[in-house]
């Protein structure tokens, strides 16, 4: 997929906390990766590139979530929705800084 860089830019001009930045990103990336075919969801194939793009350490010190992601089922067709995507990032989170 090379590299995703979306973005969008905020209609209007406050300045956003790091913390409202942060969850920007994180729901810009599970965007940018799900449009490839204009969707709602990633399949695992999808998200296991956005970990390996955008999550290189988080990755690499959480092993529940290379798990989670062989869980899911077929990796071209089974389907991450944004609240399971969501949880994966805070769980992966959590056991990274538990670590």
């Amino acid at each position: 997929m090379g590299q995703c860089n979306c973005r969008k830019k905020r209609k209007d001009c406050q300045e956003l906390t790091d913390v409202e930045r942060a969850i920007e990103t994180v729901i810009s990336q599970f965007h940018c990766y799900a449009v490839k075919g204009q969707k709602e969801y990633l399949t695992p194939n999808e998200m296991q590139e956005l970990v390996v793009q955008k999550l290189p350490h988080l990755g690499k010190c959480v092993g529940p979530l290379e798990e989670k992601i062989e869980c899911m089922g077929d990796p071209n067709e089974a389907k991450l929705e944004f609240g399971e995507y969501w949880d994966m990032m805070g769980d992966a989170a959590k056991g990274c800084r538990r670590k």
